[in-house]
């Protein structure tokens, strides 16, 4: 005999964004892209080389493959990483000529902003979905090249844990030496606001002179 309680709970539905929800988690649980994969062997990146805090565009270095074109000579071309001084950096599996277009995630490590997304540019845009996370909670986004067209709550963040170090929020499953996405200064900014570890100006190069991984907050025996 079937319960009265049980005849009136509504049936469950199937969530139409489950498989891009598959997707975005296990985008998010790896690392953004491998340097040694063939991909970047094929003859449209023959002339790229590795370029490290090179200057590209205003306020900006670029970190990962590059080669000379009309708009400079280390003009991001394969996997790379684009930093803001502001905080606020780009990781894309593929650049094309200065532009992000593949898999990636962007992060702002600005003090009281810290979020981070996951998803696909395409000719510079985000399109399709990404998410979003950011106040301890994973939103996912739809866009459409460029557009943001919705925004909808997915889960509570179990994942990532906040860098001690540079502030980025990251998950430990995909901080590995290959990428080194923590950037910071190992000496602190003296009086007349120049670090003395490479003698920038705190206003200028805020980001930092070294890369490394990132550092998880001390765990507190209970």
């Amino acid at each position: 005999m079937v319960d009265a309680g049980d005849a009136k709970k509504a049936p469950v539905k199937d969530d139409p964004l489950a498989k891009v929800k598959a997707q975005l988690d296990s985008q998010m649980r790896c690392q953004v892209f491998e340097r040694t994969s063939p991909v970047y062997e094929e003859e449209e990146f023959a002339r790229a080389t590795y370029v490290s805090i090179s200057p590209w565009g205003n306020s900006q270095v670029y970190s990962g493959l590059a080669h000379g074109t009309h708009k400079g000579a280390h003009t991001p071309h394969g996997w790379g990483i684009l930093e803001h001084h502001e905080g606020f950096l780009q990781v894309c599996s593929m650049w094309r000529d200065g532009i992000a277009d593949g898999p990636g995630l962007w992060v702002n490590v600005r003090e009281g902003q810290e979020q981070c997304g996951y998803g696909t540019w395409i000719d510079g845009k985000r399109d399709g979905y990404f998410s979003l996370v950011k106040e301890g909670g994973v939103y996912v986004e739809e866009y459409d090249m460029g557009e943001l067209r919705r925004r909808i709550k997915w889960r509570k963040d179990k994942l990532h844990v906040k860098c001690t170090r540079c502030n980025a929020l990251f998950v430990p499953s995909a901080n590995t030496s290959e990428t080194k996405l923590c950037r910071f200064h190992p000496e602190r900014v003296n009086y007349e606001g120049i670090y003395p570890c490479c003698g920038a100006r705190a206003v200028v190069n805020p980001r930092g002179c070294s890369n490394s991984m990132h550092v998880e907050p001390v765990q507190e025996d209970p």
